[in-house]
């Protein structure tokens, strides 16, 4: 698994997702992966993951823009997925890299540092642990 596999299914991840269809956005993940989200909730299964990601769209936040960090292989089943993001000040504006969702009306920035694990999950790679800050 390289770079641009990853950096392919957050493509889809985020093509989906900013389609309105989250059900297939959240199949990016694993039966039972678990997402550890900024609310501090752990969300375990496709079900929980999809309502979380439900719910954001609903609270408007309806674009994601993912950026794809180090991939490291971890033996023939499983890598991790790594970033660290550098927050600028500029003009009184703080611009980060990383995890954004925006609305209509507003930007709302959940930028912050990640850590996804992917596993090869029936000859796919699934994201099977997600967390972010």
């Amino acid at each position: 698994m390289s770079f641009d596999n990853v950096d392919k299914l957050n493509r889809e991840f985020e093509r989906s997702y900013n389609n309105g269809q989250v059900k297939e956005a959240v199949g990016t993940y694993a039966n039972d992966a678990r997402l550890f989200a900024t609310d501090k909730q752990v969300y375990e299964g496709l079900s929980q993951i999809e309502k979380y990601y439900n719910n954001a769209r609903a609270a408007g936040n309806s674009k994601v823009e993912l950026h794809t960090g180090q991939v490291i292989q971890c033996g023939s089943d499983y890598l991790v997925e790594t970033r660290f993001v550098f927050f600028l000040l500029f003009n009184r504006f703080l611009i980060f890299i990383i995890f954004s969702f925006y609305s209509q009306y507003k930007i709302n920035n959940d930028g912050g540092n990640y850590v996804v694990v992917w596993k090869k999950d029936g000859g796919q790679w699934k994201k099977i642990i997600d967390i972010f800050n």
